[in-house]
């Protein structure tokens, strides 16, 4: 066997492994009544190429490293993620849910974005373009980790999921947008005036609404013509290639691929085939949810921890929890008229995950961040990525609200 064959060998026992033991500890943290989606995050720290992943070696080689097919299978593992929770969302429900949605995702990466910037350059001294990618790293929600909680205490069907998932969407559309412009700014040394940030933002926000709306109208349509042929195993495959390939078209105009599998959910949630796809996805999600968070865990370098300066992990971290709890549940009191409706929200909000890493390795590349505030920031994306699910549970323990 030649080089690239041993290494496909080594990543595919690497996956067998991170999918075996994410699966594994999150049964263990949900037997102690923790949110197993932290039992698989840290599966991954632990056993991630730069902890014991790395040092068992196989073939000559890490048993597991961060190459293009284990970013692949994660990729599927959160378009098959985010496509499961649109099924659980009809069409009706983002428009019930629309002008809250939309104030409290829009709040949710507006407040993060300045409170991280002048935060940064007010305390921490930060030039000005450490400080926008800081406020950047801030804004966008890690939803699968809110969306894995939602289901796992069966709360997913309330009024403040619905608005908590919709919200981050938006939030999820926003963020990439100031990504899009911070990365303008740095990797071409320009800056946009306010008239090309709101257009880029307005752009990203329109296309992924004409995208919803074309796949609510199309996608039931082709499901209910693929029923009639009365042929086994016909729906699955169909809603598999929907799902990847709205993701493919988000991804080719500029957008997470996560966001256009959301979409695809929601369209399909109205068809009439809606039981047997939901079937079929779940079991999917038994090995892609698990290998999808434990990767998210692989992320980050358990060395980093020897040498980082926490005053400024917990700055950033702070920054990080109070901002989503004032631009996302201090909006979401107001909508929803109840004050722990709101702090949910703000709650399932809090965690951030693969964006965040996404723009500090930017800011890395381009020596924006020198290696101390590099790893500052993961380290404060991590512990809100743990945090989050932990107090969201908590928070949803002693009173459970009235499903609508």
């Amino acid at each position: 066997m030649d080089a690239a064959e041993l290494a496909i060998i080594r990543t595919v026992v690497g996956i067998a492994l991170l999918v075996f033991i994410a699966r594994v500890l999150g049964t263990v943290f949900k037997h102690f009544k923790l949110p197993e989606v932290v039992g698989e995050v840290i599966a991954g720290m632990i056993f991630g190429p730069t902890a014991l992943g790395g040092a068992i070696y196989v073939l000559d080689a890490p048993l597991i490293e961060h190459n293009e097919l284990l970013t692949a299978f994660s990729v599927m593992g959160g378009i098959i993620i985010l496509f499961a929770a649109g099924l659980e969302f009809t069409f009706a429900d983002f428009r019930k849910a629309g002008v809250a949605a939309f104030v409290i995702g829009a709040a949710g990466v507006i407040v993060p974005f300045f409170l991280g910037f002048y935060g940064s350059t007010l305390i921490l001294g930060f030039e000005w373009p450490a400080a926008a990618l800081v406020g950047a790293t801030l804004t966008a929600t890690s939803i699968a980790i809110t969306i894995r909680v939602l289901e796992e205490l069966k709360v997913n069907h309330t009024a403040e999921a619905k608005i908590m998932v919709n919200a981050a969407m938006i939030d999820d559309v926003l963020a990439l947008a100031v990504l899009g412009v911070i990365a303008s700014i740095v990797q071409g040394g320009t800056v946009p005036d306010p008239v090309q940030i709101i257009g880029v933002t307005v752009a990203a926000v329109g296309i992924w609404f004409v995208m919803l709306v074309a796949a609510v109208f199309i996608l039931p349509r082709v499901v209910k013509v693929t029923t009639l042929w009365k042929s086994e195993g016909v729906v699955e495959p169909l809603a598999t290639a929907l799902a990847f390939g709205l993701a493919a078209l988000a991804a080719i105009v500029g957008l997470s691929p996560i966001v256009g599998a959301f979409a695809a959910g929601m369209a399909l949630a109205g068809s009439h085939a809606i039981h047997q796809i939901r079937e079929y996805i779940d079991k999917l999600k038994l090995i892609f949810g698990p290998l999808f968070f434990a990767v998210v865990g692989s992320l980050f370098d358990l060395r980093e921890v020897l040498s980082v300066d926490f005053g400024v992990v917990i700055l950033i971290t702070t920054l990080a929890i109070v901002s989503k709890l004032i631009g996302a549940g201090l909006p979401a009191m107001k909508l929803l008229k109840d004050r722990q409706k709101g702090y949910r929200v703000g709650l399932g909000m809090i965690s951030r995950g693969e964006v965040g890493f996404i723009i500090a390795g930017l800011a890395l590349a381009n020596n924006i961040f020198d290696q101390g505030t590099y790893s500052a920031v993961l380290l404060a994306v991590m512990i809100t990525t743990i945090v989050s699910p932990i107090w969201l549970r908590r928070a949803y323990r002693n009173n459970i609200p009235i499903p609508v």
